[in-house]
């Protein structure tokens, strides 16, 4: 027997039939069923029987659940105990494309919570060698947006969620009002954008034919927050952008939707596998949100 079939049998039972359970484990009643059936098969006597009021525990079910939720508990207890140990005085670097604001500041606060014992370095950017900085073993993890110059041997890149372009500008700005901005509307603007989004810069230069853009290296926030308010235009998709108040985001209309991603090793230490775990568990990863 193992632990998911003891999981399956308590809930089915909490829950009082399979078609309940099922909602809750995210498992047919078919394979619930199949999971009972090799539970008692393997004990030798039955563990469940039908009632008016659903499924209820025999006699010897009883003794047997009481049984195996000391069994679990203890098992959940050793297992979190062996963490601590195995984690213990462990460390993962994450670096940082020298932003204000942290892409996964939820993973960061659910993994220390869940792995007090690890400590978590943030190595704030200053250059965008990222790749170099992993295969090189100076970070664990980085933040980035997915480029396929990140496909390199020995580097995975994990792709997360959307993180689409928007408009930055002040309150003031005569487009400051729009819920979205159009292509056709930046027609006389000042706009920046960052020289790495090739996408973006051509689809503009294509369906604007008299933008005024203007190139940035790097994201500097004094220059973009001076940008923004000399009646200019910054076109981004950092996440940051949306926390730079007074200044305020409008969403552009682009089919251009670009994925936020974390660069690691192919084979990850067991810290960064459980690093990127908790990851999943907060942004599921739905490809049909990818069109990179």
């Amino acid at each position: 027997m193992d632990d998911k079939q003891l999981y399956s049998l308590l809930k089915i039972v909490e829950c009082g039939s399979f078609s309940k359970a099922e909602e809750v484990l995210f498992l047919s009643k078919q394979a619930l069923k199949k999971q009972i059936d090799s539970l008692e098969d393997e004990v030798g006597f039955p563990l469940t029987i039908r009632t008016h009021q659903g499924i209820a525990l025999t006699k010897a079910g009883e003794e047997f659940c009481r049984g195996i939720r000391r069994v679990l508990a203890e098992l959940n207890s050793v297992t979190q105990h062996c963490k601590e140990i195995a984690f213990n005085d462990q460390v993962i670097r994450i670096a940082n494309p020298y932003h204000p604001r942290l892409l996964l500041e939820d993973a960061f606060d659910e993994f220390a919570r869940r792995f007090p014992h690890v400590k978590q370095n943030i190595l704030l950017q200053t250059t965008e060698h990222l790749v170099e900085d992993i295969l090189s073993d100076r970070a664990d993890l980085a933040e980035c947006t997915y480029h396929q110059k990140f496909e390199v041997p020995g580097v995975a890149c994990t792709k997360l969620f959307p993180i689409p372009y928007k408009c930055l500008l002040s309150a003031h700005h005569p487009l400051a009002d729009r819920h979205m901005i159009l292509q056709s509307e930046l027609s006389g603007f000042q706009v920046y954008v960052r020289q790495v989004d090739a996408a973006l810069i051509s689809q503009l230069t294509e369906n604007c034919s008299d933008i005024k853009l203007n190139y940035m290296n790097r994201n500097n926030i004094n220059d973009i927050i001076n940008i923004c308010y000399n009646n200019g235009i910054f076109i981004s998709k950092a996440y940051y952008i949306n926390a730079m108040q007074p200044l305020i985001t409008v969403p552009i209309e682009t089919d251009i939707v670009p994925m936020a991603a974390v660069l690691h090793r192919e084979s990850p230490n067991w810290v960064v596998q459980e690093f990127i775990k908790v990851i999943r568990s907060l942004h599921p990863y739905d490809d049909s949100q990818d069109n990179t």
